[in-house]
């Protein structure tokens, strides 16, 4: 079985990864969809990734979030526990899955702001309204990275932190074999992650966690 449907990542040793999943607490509701994932083969951020998504916003305790693929809200949530005063806003194109999310929200007693709309398009309008956020957390289309990058630095205030998921992509990007089928998405990964290193007044710094992490600080 395909490791992710284990909730597992191809990156990392899998007994350590149960071990971490297995010592790191959290809310039952969390666990209700880890397990709604496994069972329905729905994809989810994994647990590790997870964790230190939580432990950033812990840490920073953003005011004003802004999520890029909801799926089925569990992100979403370890966000919302990770700092339950922050306004979060999070877009999905995917109706059923964002009405799971929206589901799953109300019975956490998050206030999320839910948006069904195509990432890119609705990031052109946060644009167009000059709006900015302290935290960016970006799990959509890997092909869309390196457009999302561009796009999504001007959304974030001086100091703040974007964080993107799935950017070694079972480790293809870091040079493990793959299918051709697979190619187009690596280089466009591998392109993501030269440029974004390039772009002025921005920090980038790749965690090997999950399917791997970017975090995107920027400077004051």
């Amino acid at each position: 079985m395909f490791k992710r449907w284990k909730n597992l990542s191809e990156i990392l040793l899998p007994e350590v990864e149960e071990f971490c999943n297995n010592y790191n607490e959290r809310e039952g509701i969390l666990k209700e969809i880890e397990e709604l994932s496994q069972r329905e083969k729905v994809p989810i951020l994994l647990p590790t990734s997870a964790v230190f998504l939580r432990l950033i916003v812990d840490i920073l305790k953003p005011k004003r979030v802004l999520e890029i693929g909801t799926g089925i809200g569990y992100s979403t949530l370890n966000i919302y526990f990770g700092y339950r005063e922050a306004e979060i806003t999070t877009v999905d194109s995917n109706r059923k899955r964002l009405e799971k999310a929206k589901e799953f929200f109300e019975r956490a007693g998050a206030p999320v702001k839910t948006v069904l709309s195509d990432g890119l398009e609705y990031v052109r309008e946060l644009l167009f309204r000059g709006e900015t956020f302290d935290f960016i957390f970006v799990d959509s289309v890997k092909s869309e990275y390196p457009f999302f990058n561009y796009k999504v630095q001007p959304l974030i205030k001086e100091g703040g932190v974007a964080l993107f998921d799935n950017v070694l992509f079972r480790g293809y990007v870091a040079g493990r074999d793959y299918d051709r089928k697979y190619e187009r998405g690596v280089k466009l990964l591998k392109k993501f992650l030269k440029e974004v290193k390039e772009y002025p007044n921005f920090e980038a710094t790749l965690i090997p966690v999950g399917d791997g992490l970017l975090f995107l600080k920027k400077l004051i």
